[in-house]
């Protein structure tokens, strides 16, 4: 009973330290937004629009992105969007994101903290401390409050998973966690789904050169995880398949981009903000340096503290990454995408170091006293943010108007940050996004682009701006020709496009631009294109669904068991 009331209170102290965390943005109540945001908030925005139509799925963009149907729905997760959608229907679109922001804490800190409690033997201050370590570094705070990078932010939730589920495998003979944390992550981001495949391997040499065997059940476990996972996850990989290998789409860079000194990395450690990519900061900095003194005496958490090391060595110029610039390690893009797994390991040891340390006062007033250091350095990480969101430099603009005329991004080249509150929010969907506009559009539409964004139709060979009635998954065009003719459309053409004429589905051709093209009688056409979602997406979507209610029930199920005894 004395341990459930300590877990209790950690869970209640970690509420409370998250709400903490994100009141000074509510009661500021507007965005200094840049980087991604214009792209996860276009995204949002049109799935908060198909909903408001009665359309739960999202295919492809009809009313943001520039109209011109692109189809970054099917290629880049969006299930854990949907929270923020719903959110939109609630409350004003700032404090909306907000909102999700302190969820996304909230679930990152209870994850951590229960996936800690597995590890260490229900210890719990241990635990506590490496949710709030785990919650307050740096990169986290970059992800969610300074350059809004979604993807990797909600993928950073689950790391914690996805360490405890190989480490089941490995040493307790479990493997359902892993497959759960893999299909997360799978919902989340694929480059971190990648990264977390490399990160499982690594444990898996570092058991073999501790171990030097890996027996026939640890084998059967990892197939079996690798099944459930397939299970749980292979709709999310289907549109992949219909519309995107081998369809000569734009795919995401490749290489080794934006990467730090090991001086730099340091020195931006110290700063502990969470700006320039964010970092491990300072506390972490301090468990890499000094880690390896206080664990020497534990084989598990040496083996923690050495992969920390490596992963943080990962992050930096230091490591040889021009010699991989040919392999499919290249897929990361950015290096620092390892910072995630570098302060999940450093955290698991800080943690530990903490609870070893002995003091002569009572354990609570040490957790007090941790918990409100803690606290200060949070404060001292999100100063920058909240001085930009706060517009203290008055340099800052505030967003004034929509877009008119031609095409523009949301942000100019240099990427400078723009102030969005509750009365100007829906004017940013006027413009274009600054990153991800043209990801995953046809290879042709990709290299003459500009006709496509201004919304330039082809009539034989006129060309007209005109712009679509937009719908949930179609747009639809009332075209006049003289005679019969080619309308060449500023509508992407995937392999799932359906294209409707006269309320009559036709067949289309692909125009030199990538775009739809089709012929048309004389007179007021009506032209709607739409996407039209492979079967294989209903049936494996039907069957993670299942997938995911035995799992549920199994654990509910399970947990009635353990009351009972």
């Amino acid at each position: 009973m004395r341990l459930k009331n300590k877990k209790y209170l950690a869970v209640v102290g970690i509420i409370l330290f998250t709400i903490i965390m994100i009141i000074p943005f509510l009661k500021i109540g507007q965005l200094g937004v840049h980087s991604d945001w214009s792209f996860h908030s276009a995204r949002v925005q049109q799935i908060y629009l198909n909903l408001k139509r009665g359309h739960l799925f999202t295919y492809i963009a009809t009313d943001t992105f520039s109209k011109v149907g692109n189809a970054n729905f099917l290629f880049y997760p969006v299930v854990f969007l949907y929270p923020w959608v719903f959110l939109k229907f609630v409350f004003a679109p700032i404090t909306a994101y907000l909102i999700y922001v302190w969820l996304i804490f909230l679930t990152t800190g209870l994850i951590a903290f229960f996936c800690m409690q597995s590890f260490n033997n229900k210890n719990t201050r241990q635990s506590f401390f490496f949710s709030l370590i785990y919650l307050i570094a740096p990169y986290h705070l970059y992800l969610t409050l300074t350059n809004y990078v979604l993807g990797e932010a909600i993928a950073y939730t689950f790391i914690p998973i996805v360490l405890l589920g190989i480490y089941n495998i490995f040493y307790k003979n479990r493997w359902i966690t892993l497959s759960v944390g893999m299909a997360l992550m799978a919902y989340s981001h694929y480059v971190t789904l990648f990264i977390s495949v490399e990160v499982c391997l690594i444990i898996a040499i570092c058991y073999l050169i501790q171990n030097r065997k890996i027996t026939l059940n640890q084998v059967k476990y990892l197939i079996k995880a690798i099944a459930l996972f397939i299970i749980l996850s292979a709709w999310q990989f289907v549109p992949l398949f219909t519309d995107y290998l081998g369809k000569d789409l734009v795919k995401p860079g490749s290489g080794f981009m934006l990467m730090q000194t090991l001086g730099d990395f340091i020195v931006s450690a110290f700063s502990n903000d969470a700006l320039n990519r964010g970092g491990i900061g300072l506390l972490l900095l301090m468990a890499l340096l000094f880690g390896w003194k206080l664990v020497n005496k534990d084989s598990k958490y040496m083996w923690v503290y050495l992969l920390g090391v490596l992963l943080t060595w990962m992050i930096t110029t230091a490591f040889p990454w021009q010699y991989f610039t040919k392999t499919p390690l290249s897929v990361i893009q950015f290096p620092y995408r390892y910072t995630g797994y570098a302060i999940a390991f450093l955290a698991i040891v800080l943690s530990k170091v903490l609870v070893s340390i002995k003091f002569s006062c009572n354990q609570y007033v040490i957790t007090s006293v941790i918990i409100l250091f803690m606290l200060m350095l949070y404060a001292g990480s999100i100063y920058p943010d909240l001085a930009r969101n706060a517009r203290l430099d008055k340099n800052i603009p505030v967003l004034s108007s929509k877009r008119e005329g031609n095409y523009r991004t949301f942000r100019d080249s240099k990427d400078t940050p723009i102030i969005l509150n509750n009365e100007n929010y829906n004017q940013q969907f006027s413009y274009g996004a600054l990153y991800g506009e043209t990801d995953y559009m046809p290879r042709r539409s990709f290299d003459n682009p500009r006709s496509i964004l201004n919304s330039i139709v082809y009539i034989g060979n006129m060309k007209e701006k005109k712009l679509p009635y937009c719908y949930a998954n179609r747009l639809s065009y009332k075209i006049k020709t003289p005679g019969q003719t080619n309308v060449n459309l500023p509508v992407l053409a995937y392999s799932n496009t359906v294209v409707n004429y006269n309320n009559k589905e036709i067949s289309y051709r692909t125009s030199a631009r990538g775009t739809v093209l089709v012929k048309v009688k004389k007179g007021i056409n009506k032209i709607e294109i739409g996407y039209k979602p492979s079967i294989y997406l209903f049936l494996f979507s039907v069957v993670s669904l299942i997938g995911w209610i035995a799992l549920i029930s199994l654990a509910v199920k399970n947990k009635y068991l353990i009351n009972r005894r």
